[in-house]
């Protein structure tokens, strides 16, 4: 099916729009697991200052390695058809996955005001 979806010509919007919505959704689930992560990290790392270089390079190196991540699932498909000219399907899926991750944060903020 993925194979197909690359071998069109034309690719209908709505598909555009549902792979760049799924992309936000992704990175959404991506960032509240590193976030998890990095509380329980908190526990690993005690406050002493001796200790402070390792809870910083592994900071560090985690943040690296988070923003190619995401730098592949935001901008990995749009610019794969920005490569072959089709600049308008580039936009609508980047432009799709910035919506679909305001819209979740939104939610996530009424949700917890709403709870509050």
């Amino acid at each position: 099916m993925l194979l197909n979806f690359f071998s069109k010509k034309k690719i209908d919007r709505q598909e555009l729009f549902k792979l760049g919505a799924l992309a936000g959704l992704l990175e959404i689930i991506y960032i509240v697991l590193v976030a998890g992560f990095m509380i329980l990290a908190q526990s690993l790392f005690p406050n002493d200052s001796a200790d402070a270089i390792i809870g910083i390079t592994s900071f560090l190196i985690i943040f690296v390695f988070s923003a190619g991540i995401s730098g592949v699932l935001i901008f990995g498909l749009p610019f794969y058809f920005a490569v072959q000219n089709k600049y308008q399907e580039a936009l609508i899926i980047l432009a799709s996955s910035a919506v679909a991750m305001i819209a979740i944060l939104i939610i996530i903020i009424l949700g917890q005001m709403i709870i509050n």
